[in-house]
């Protein structure tokens, strides 16, 4: 982001100079607007402020997407996708059977 250098010139105008970029720093503070309100696909409820999502998205244990960048987003979809058409790892593989041989000796150990 550029920043820039106000001058006053003779004539009492001013100038605004470009000075070059901005350094980012961990200390600043973002102004977010208000949001429009919306019905939560969620549990059904309306959400007009931002307090209200904050307190709605911990009740339900829910995260906005906005919150991920699109890289994160992209790699989360594709990894769906495999899934969905049926491509599994062999840690997944593993994983599921070993699932299901937990349930069948949890059923078999009940019958007792």
């Amino acid at each position: 982001m550029p920043r820039y250098r106000q001058v006053i010139n003779e004539d009492g105008s001013s100038t605004l100079v470009e000075i070059g970029a901005s350094r980012p720093t961990h200390h600043t503070a973002a102004i977010q607007g208000d949001i429009e309100p919306f019905v939560s696909p969620v549990d059904g409820t309306v959400i007009s402020d931002r307090g209200q999502l904050r307190e709605h998205n911990k009740r339900n244990n829910v995260v906005n997407t906005a919150e991920f960048n699109p890289e994160f987003l992209e790699r989360k979809r594709k990894e769906r996708e495999r899934l969905h058409s049926g491509e599994h790892t062999p840690q997944e593989k593993l994983a599921r059977k070993r699932e299901i041989n937990e349930i069948i000796n949890h059923h078999i150990n009940k019958g007792r």
